[in-house]
């Protein structure tokens, strides 16, 4: 179904936006990055944590310390072609500190991971799914009286069974953008164009954590006023008219 919809016309991000604001997806990251044609362009989002390593120094072991990288990492090439068609080699990759598979010699954490890496070619504006990645952890507990919960059949009163399944599935989509270096002069968009902090009426009554800007409904609409607007005009003062004397 979301495949139809976006073959019908539906920009990706609009269809990504109103599936988080109904609380089916989560995106992780929403990283936008910009890279000259052959050269490679990498994000990070997340952190790193310290793990203990052995160096030999004259034949002796000495611990030190080395840190290893986690969270929502990005690395991509992109080459455009004569045609118009941007060829992107890309990596992304999404790892999480995993506290189950602590190393009982070092204290090391270990790491979750989920990657890829792969080269598609897409023209300016186009979207591509490269991945869908599907985990699922099972898990299964039982509680029960001491004695009384381990008697066959009897047994089923005195405990309780829990099953939970948990399953994540984690989509990277690519959306390539040509772009053009701005000129002198010209104003930037920044994000706080149309949105402005909530106070704190918005925030705890009407749970917004930003307002739009009236000022920018005022400009776009032109409020109350008919006809052409936009401008302030500057009223001369009149010129002094002549002087008659007696």
């Amino acid at each position: 179904m979301l495949a139809n919809l976006v073959n019908g016309g539906t920009r990706v991000d609009v269809l990504v936006n109103a599936l988080e604001t109904k609380g089916l997806v989560r995106k992780l990251a929403e990283p936008t990055l910009m890279a000259l044609s052959g050269d490679t362009a990498s994000f990070l989002a997340g952190g790193e944590f310290p793990v203990p390593i052995a160096t030999s120094v004259g034949g002796v072991g000495v611990p030190s310390i080395e840190y290893k990288p986690f969270g929502v990492r990005l690395s991509f090439t992109p080459t455009v072609l004569q045609t118009g068609i941007i060829n992107l080699r890309i990596a992304p990759e999404v790892s999480d500190i995993d506290l189950a598979l602590t190393n009982s010699t070092t204290g090391a954490p270990g790491i979750s991971k989920r990657d890829a890496v792969t080269t598609i070619e897409l023209r300016d504006g186009q979207s591509f799914a490269i991945a869908g990645l599907m985990q699922a952890n099972d898990s299964r507990a039982r509680d029960q009286l001491p004695w009384l919960g381990s008697v066959p059949v009897l047994g089923a009163l005195f405990s309780s069974n829990l099953y939970r399944k948990h399953e994540t599935d984690l989509v990277i989509i690519v959306t390539p953008h040509l772009v053009q270096p701005a000129a002198p002069g010209d104003r930037l968009a920044s994000p706080l164009d149309q949105r402005l902090p909530s106070n704190d009426v918005d925030f705890f009554l009407l749970s917004q954590t930003d307002v739009k800007k009236a000022y920018s409904d005022y400009v776009t609409t032109g409020g109350d006023v008919q006809g052409p607007y936009g401008h302030m005009i500057r009223v001369e003062p009149a010129a002094p008219g002549p002087v008659f004397k007696r």
